[in-house]
């Protein structure tokens, strides 16, 4: 009988594509837990505080809801999701539409598959946009960044990227952004948002800005591109990280009214893909959008204390005399350990990749490499994620102890964020 797989050929498109790294580590990690054997996970950022209960009980009295929605999501629900995010991001609601998607991953997917054009992306990156611009038969502008500069582009960077590709042949027309930063924690400054949209105006680029993190800001004051650029940025978020619901898989993509053509072919490509999110799920989140005061000091706890416990993660790499900024927001670090360059090598360690598997040996931590990220292998970056922690054990104790400094805290009630940082200084000084 003939094998199958000689005649069944992928796709060049897909034949390239590997599984996502995060969702890798998390996998894996998971399977090595089954087996009781003790792992610290800084490889996956899934917030771990519980389902805000007004949310979960909206679930339950919906679970009955088993119609077919409007591919573009429930009407209410598109209209209080479009107005809480333009209130909370700085823009004016009118100008924009909403698409309610299963996550903000498949609407970042979506535009980038309904816009023809070359995608210009930072480095580093989020793992699964680079690979989305393969699956489109983009091709891929990088722009490297710096931590002097919080690892994202600057307008110059833009533009010299921009002019450069041109003359290259190449058809610059996309631009992700992503702030606050996954892998970094940090974001973009008003001043420097501004700048960057002038440059899109002036070279006719969109701007798909994942503003996913723009709740989990720790100062409480995100502004979005779309204020300086409405009529060119789409804009992509969700529930999945200010309130911890990355398994109801629900994303909105806000979409500048200007661009209808873009907004249909969006729904289009829905109706033909995944039609449209749960219903129940819709039904439920139209808690989310709801004025609650409740609900908003909830999210500003849960908040706080992602801030309180990447803060200690951060306290951990500095004393080990790496470089790292303030952090802004998110649950991520990005710190990069080529002061340990030489080092490492007597390990046989040259590599991101290398180093993050030695730590996994060795400590059994599980971190990302910085190639996950689009970072070159040669640069020993690692993301760190803070989310290991049980969250309901942390809202106990911080509202019991509010004014607590990082160190008490993580003492008292994050005991695998303690330990992986222990074993993560343990590891760099085992090298001396």
């Amino acid at each position: 009988m003939k094998n199958p797989e000689s005649t069944f050929k992928l796709r060049s498109s897909v034949e390239k594509l590997v599984f996502s790294p995060t969702l890798a580590i998390n996998e894996r990690v998971g399977h090595i837990r089954k087996q009781s054997h003790q792992i610290l996970h800084m490889g996956f950022g899934q917030s771990p505080f519980p389902v805000y209960p007004t949310i979960q009980e909206a679930l339950r009295t919906n679970a009955d809801k088993n119609m077919y929605l409007p591919s573009a999501g429930l009407q209410e629900l598109r209209s209080l999701a479009r107005n809480y995010f333009s209130e909370k991001f700085g823009f004016y609601t009118a100008e924009f539409d909403a698409i309610i998607g299963p996550g903000s991953k498949e609407l970042v997917f979506d535009v980038q598959l309904a816009v023809e054009g070359d995608l210009l992306l930072p480095v580093p990156s989020w793992v699964s946009y680079a690979p989305q611009a393969s699956l489109t038969n983009d091709q891929l502008i990088k722009i490297h960044t710096s931590i002097a500069e919080n690892h994202h582009i600057t307008a110059d960077s833009l533009e010299k990227a921009i002019v450069a590709a041109r003359l290259e042949g190449r058809n610059p027309k996309k631009l992700i952004i992503n702030y606050p930063n996954n892998p970094s924690g940090l974001t973009i400054s008003a001043d420097r948002l501004e700048q960057i949209a002038r440059v899109c105006k002036k070279y006719n680029i969109l701007v798909i800005s994942d503003e996913i993190y723009g709740l989990v800001n720790y100062q409480h004051n995100h502004v979005s591109i779309a204020r300086y650029y409405p009529e060119g940025t789409i804009v992509t978020t969700g529930l999945s990280k200010h309130l911890s619901l990355g398994g109801y898989r629900l994303g909105v993509a806000l979409v500048p009214v200007g661009l209808r053509t873009v907004f249909e072919a969006m729904i289009c490509i829905a109706s033909e893909t995944w039609s449209a999110v749960s219903a129940p799920v819709q039904f439920a989140a139209l808690k989310a959008f709801q004025e609650d005061p409740n609900l908003e000091e909830y999210i500003q706890t849960c908040t706080r204390i992602h801030c309180i416990i990447s803060e200690y993660v951060r306290q951990t790499i500095v004393a080990l005399d790496v470089h790292y900024p303030e952090l802004h927001g998110a649950f991520y670090l990005y710190p990069s350990f080529d002061n340990f360059r030489e080092k490492l090598n007597k390990r046989a360690v040259r590599s991101s990749e290398q180093l993050a598997g030695d730590l996994l040996d060795r400590f059994q931590i599980a971190t990302l490499p910085g190639t996950a990220f689009g970072d070159d292998p040669e640069h020993l970056t690692l993301r760190l994620a803070t989310c290991d922690f049980d969250g309901q054990a942390a809202l106990n104790y911080y509202r019991d102890h509010p004014d607590c400094t990082s160190v008490s805290f993580v003492h008292a009630c994050c005991p695998n964020i303690k330990l992986g940082c222990r074993r993560l200084t343990e590891y760099f000084d085992s090298l001396t």
